[in-house]
């Protein structure tokens, strides 16, 4: 297990600077310092460590839902807090991942109508997981009725949209951090108007 998490160490290395298509399984088993036979004793090709990779961040980000999960909001703030917490935790994972996370989400579609169509289940699985809050929401009365299959399809295109802008340096805000607040705030205010405490 040890030889494959450092195969799969490198090979993140490999794709980050040559990318996916350029990178070579002896560039990866350079950068690990093992010999081709280690390699396919562990994956049977490039796309098969690509893929690895790309599940093993995924994973990563999904577990960062636990804590909600674990304690599901009972009330309005508890729900906003719990999803500035949760982005906040998946928005350490991918700058810790920087690189590796830009190359998955620029190139990984590319690789095979297969693998485009990961992707999109991917999309998918995280849009499941916030029709999930939302339908808790709406369920425990502290949100309003919505078609939540496709207001959280539109969430995770928000989502997609705002980390693509991050990573490549063009987020229209100050700090990541202002686009979590102004995000979560629009999430939950839409276009509402706030009311002067007066």
């Amino acid at each position: 297990m040890r030889t494959r998490s450092k195969l799969l160490d490198a090979a993140a290395l490999v794709f980050a600077r040559e990318g996916f298509h350029r990178a070579l399984i002896s560039d990866i088993v350079s950068q690990a310092g093992v010999g081709q036979g280690t390699f396919y004793r562990n994956f049977a090709s490039k796309r098969e460590v690509f893929e690895a990779l790309f599940d093993r961040l995924v994973a990563t980000l999904l577990s960062e839902f636990g804590p909600m999960s674990d304690r599901l909001p009972m009330n309005l703030s508890e729900y906003r807090e719990a999803s500035r917490s949760v982005i906040r935790r998946m928005a350490d994972t991918v700058d810790r991942n920087r690189e590796l996370f830009l190359l998955l989400m620029r190139q990984a579609p590319s690789v095979d109508m297969e693998f485009g169509q990961k992707v999109q289940d991917t999309y998918d699985r995280f849009a499941q997981m916030a029709q999930y809050y939302l339908d808790h929401a709406v369920a425990q009365g502290f949100a309003r009725s919505c078609r939540s299959p496709l207001v959280a399809q539109a969430l995770v295109g928000i989502a997609v949209r705002t980390v693509d802008l991050w990573l490549a340096d063009r987020l229209p805000v100050e700090s990541l951090e202002d686009a979590i607040e102004d995000l979560v705030d629009f999430a939950f205010t839409g276009f509402q108007k706030e009311r002067d405490n007066a």
